[in-house]
């Protein structure tokens, strides 16, 4: 990916997140750092698994370096879910809840906004009850 593309990117989804969603537009953006899908699967699972990205609460979202997002829509949308919890903790989304509940929270209102801008671009994709983060990257999207 060129220099500086990353970064039109991450510009272009949080003004569509914040069109979107009623976040305020943030002084500053998370560093989105491409990795091997292994790095991800152990940020996240601690094993092999499927998700594609996470973000960390120190301001950097890891995505598998497998992904095009510059030229895929449904990779761009797990880029877009991770800004959404970047959004969320900038913002101190659902603090005031108890802990158990956070998570769940978290991921429905993402992965919500991500329904909305993959249908948006023409991609229907509907996340069920055992989904996890980039399950749906199969032939429907």
């Amino acid at each position: 990916m060129e220099p500086g593309t990353i970064d039109t990117i991450v510009a272009g989804l949080l003004a569509w997140i914040t069109a979107h969603s009623g976040y305020p537009m943030p002084d500053q953006t998370p560093v989105v750092a491409l990795v091997p899908h292994a790095y991800v699967e152990t940020l996240v699972c601690g094993e092999k698994c499927a998700a594609l990205g996470v973000y960390t609460d120190r301001n950097v979202i890891y995505l598998d370096d497998a992904l095009q997002i510059e030229t895929n829509v449904c990779a761009r949308s797990v880029l877009l879910h991770e800004l959404v919890h970047y959004l969320q903790d900038k913002n101190g989304q659902f603090l005031n809840l108890p802990p158990s509940l956070r998570p769940p929270l978290r991921e429905h209102e993402a992965y919500g906004i991500q329904q909305i801008y993959l249908k948006e671009n023409g991609r229907v994709v509907t996340f069920g009850p055992n989904f996890y983060l980039g399950a749906f990257m199969g032939p429907t999207c």
